[in-house]
Order: structure tokens, then sequence, then C-alpha cells
């Protein structure tokens, strides 16, 4: 990316405004790349809300409030597997010019993840008696659902954030689009075979082994066989690591927790509308995710340059130009035909839910800008942003815990504290 991209000149612009802006545009590598991924998460979107609409329709509300609590939960483990992820395209990007050394740090990084990934699956069978309870599952279903997505589930985080980190936008891409793809093929083959919700996990179990397999033999083909024993100093990657899981706890829990919470403190049928309103939300977040997928590794790069001097703020602000066009979009549509949306998508079941969903797509619109300042701050390996987003978030836990008189009062819970987040954020970067 250019210097003179990443500037703008108010005079040039009031003189010729259209050249200004295809300058810009066909310049921007960031939105390039961002494109990509952008076109990719959208496939992979199509691809698992067809999976999560599927399943609403064929598990009822019932039994989809606690598939919706359960996948949730999944969410939330795959935490680790962004602190993993971040780490990974951290360092890729570093060594990534650096051939021995980075097929050296490829191969050892996958190696530690899956042994890692196999620590948390036994941990969490061992929890599994506890966690169920609370849920009001079956261990069995349990231990399916949670733990045995977490080997090759958390693994593959590993490879993702490889590719990442080399800028490979396009395969990286393709992988996630093959993974939902086998997700849902393999969901919809097991729910109509009459396996229910153990049927939709399964499909999360087959489908990250699958693509495991995939991109590991990608990568092996790729950078070949290191020649030479792992020079790097894994504990920068452990360390590294801390603050990249607390990031991506910030960036998972928020809108995941409350839909277990909601599983708690709800009955069976409330429960169901909120996971709907969640779901849908959870677009706006998803969608706007290929900026930020291209944002990390370029800042990275620049970060570990030596021959760079200035922050490239540039970089954040058409990051957070382009995240607020494609969420902001998205919260417009919710908030003005919010029960067109959930019956077109979920049926005349799910309509009551249309009130949440208004307030539900402002609040994750914050929580997207919110994400994009987060993940400038860590590529940069600035951490105090992190904890504070950190702190904001166990408070935004404990305060939906205790204020629980309706669904709607967990959304209003979560718009203030993206907001908050958000304006913290800004000034964070300039301080």
């Amino acid at each position: 990316m250019s210097s003179d991209t990443d500037r703008f000149d108010v005079r040039q612009f009031a003189a010729d405004p259209v050249g200004v802006v295809r300058r810009h545009v066909l310049g921007d590598d960031l939105l390039h790349h961002g494109s990509v991924m952008a076109v990719a998460t959208a496939a992979s979107g199509a691809l698992n809300y067809a999976y999560q609409v599927f399943m609403g329709r064929a598990l009822g509300p019932e039994q989809y409030g606690v598939f919706g609590a359960l996948f949730a939960l999944f969410y939330i483990v795959n935490v680790l597997g962004r602190g993993i992820r971040f780490s990974a395209t951290r360092f890729t990007a570093e060594l990534a010019d650096d051939g021995p050394a980075l097929a050296a740090f490829t191969r050892g990084f996958i190696r530690q993840s899956t042994l890692f990934s196999c620590g948390v699956f036994v941990a969490l069978v061992a929890l599994a008696p506890q966690l169920s309870g609370f849920l009001d599952v079956s261990p069995t279903l349990f231990v399916l659902a949670i733990a045995g997505t977490a080997p090759f589930g958390l693994a593959l985080t590993a490879n993702f954030g490889t590719l990442q980190g080399l800028q490979w936008f396009v395969p990286l891409g393709g992988y996630k689009v093959l993974l939902a793809a086998v997700k849902l093929a393999f969901g919809v083959g097991l729910v109509v075979l009459g396996y229910g919700v153990h049927g939709a996990f399964g499909a999360l179990v087959l489908s990250s082994v699958v693509v495991f397999g995939a991109t590991t033999l990608h990568l092996r083909r790729r950078l070949g066989t290191p020649d030479r024993s792992p020079s790097f100093d894994y504990r920068r990657a452990y360390r590294y690591t801390g603050p990249a899981v607390l990031a991506g706890f910030c960036m998972t829990v928020p809108t995941t927790v409350d839909v277990i919470l909601a599983r708690h403190f709800f009955s069976a049928q409330l429960a169901g509308l909120y996971v709907s309103a969640s779901v849908l939300g959870k677009i706006l977040v998803f969608l706007p995710m290929g900026i930020s997928t291209a944002l990390f590794p370029k800042v990275s790069t620049d970060e570990t340059d030596e021959t760079t001097t200035m922050a490239p703020t540039g970089l954040l602000t058409r990051a957070l130009v382009y995240t607020a066009g494609i969420a902001g979009a998205g919260a417009a549509v919710y908030w003005a035909a919010p029960r067109f949306v959930l019956t077109t998508f979920y049926g005349a079941a799910y309509a009551d839910a249309a009130p949440i969903l208004q307030w539900y797509g402002v609040a994750v619109l914050a929580f997207a800008l919110a994400s994009v300042v987060l993940n400038f701050e860590l590529a940069r390996d600035r951490n105090r942003f992190v904890y504070v987003f950190t702190a904001f978030s166990v408070v935004e836990i404990a305060l939906m815990w205790a204020l629980h008189s309706s669904p709607l009062q967990f959304v209003q819970v979560l718009l203030l504290g993206n907001i908050a987040l958000f304006v913290l954020g800004l000034f964070e970067v300039h301080s």
C-alpha cells in the first residue's frame, strides 16, 4: 500500500472527487484482500446460516434452544482457537521472508497446537457432568458437541492463522467455504437420518477433520519440509498467546454467552426466540470480518518492519469505514423489517423475536467496530486495550447474570457496553 493511498487530501478531493475516490479504492490492497475474504466469508456465512436455519426448522424452538446454548458454548471453547490463530498469524507474518525458518515454525506450531487441543478435549470430558447439568443436557451430548470438536477444531485454527499471516487469502477463503459446506452436508444428512442435536454436532467434528487434513497437506506442499531444526523461540509465541486468547475471549463472549444465559434463565420458547435473533445478529459481525482478517497481518508486517516509523492508523481508518458500511447496512435492514427477516429465515414461529433483533443489530454494529480496533491493537502488540476489553466483557456477563427480566434487557446491556468499548478503543489508539 503506497503512502499516497494512505493520505487523503481534502483539496484534491474537492477538485476531483471521482478521481480521488477511484485512486484510493483501486490502490487499496486492504480493500482488495478484504474483499476476497468478504466474498469467502459471505459464501461460508451463507452456508453456515443455511446450517443454522435448517437446524432451527428441523429441530423446533425447544430443541433449537438446546442446540443454540451448546453451539454458543462451542464458540466459547473456540476462544482458545482464536488465540492460537492470532499467534500463528503474528509470527508467520514476521517470518514470511525466511522460507526455512517459516517452514520450521509452521511444522512445530501445528504439532504443539494439536497436542494442546487434545489436552483441552481431556479437560472438557472431565468437566462434562458439571457443565451438562448447568445446561440441562445429557453428558453424552455435551461430550460430542463440545469436547468432540476440540482436537481437530482448535488445531485447524493454527493452519488458518498461518495462511492468514502469509496473506494467502484465496486459499484461506476457499478452505473456510469448504469447512462450511462439509458441515452443512453432514449436518443435513445426520439430522434427516434421525440423529437430532447429536447429528448437528457430529457434523462439526467431521468437517473439522476433513479441512484440517486438507490445510495441513496444502501447507506442507507449499512450504516444504524444514531442513534444519527450528530456531524460533517459541516462548515468544506462548507469551503472545495469553493476550491473544483474551482477545479471542473478547471477540466471542459478549455476543455468545448471552445465548447460554438465555437458555439458563428463560423458558425454552423464549430462549429459542433469543437464539434466532442472536444468530441473525452475528451476520453483522461475520460479513465485515474479511476486513479484519486482511488488516491483522498487514499491521503486524508494518510493526515488525524496522523501516516503518509511523503507526499504520490509515489502515485502521479505512477498516472502520468499510466495516461501518457493511454492518451498518445490515443493522438498518434489521431495524426496518425485523419480522420479515425472521419469518423469511426461520418461519412465523419466530416473529415475536422482532424487537430483540432490532436492538441486537445496533449492538452488534458497535461490537463489530470495537473488534476492528481490538484487532488493530493486538496486531501492534499493544495489549492494554485487550485487558480493558476483557474487563468490560466480564462486567457485561455479570450484568446479564443480574439483569435478566427479559431478553431485551440482555441486548441493552450489550449495546451500552459495546458503544463504550468502541469509544475507549479510539482513545487508546491515539494515546
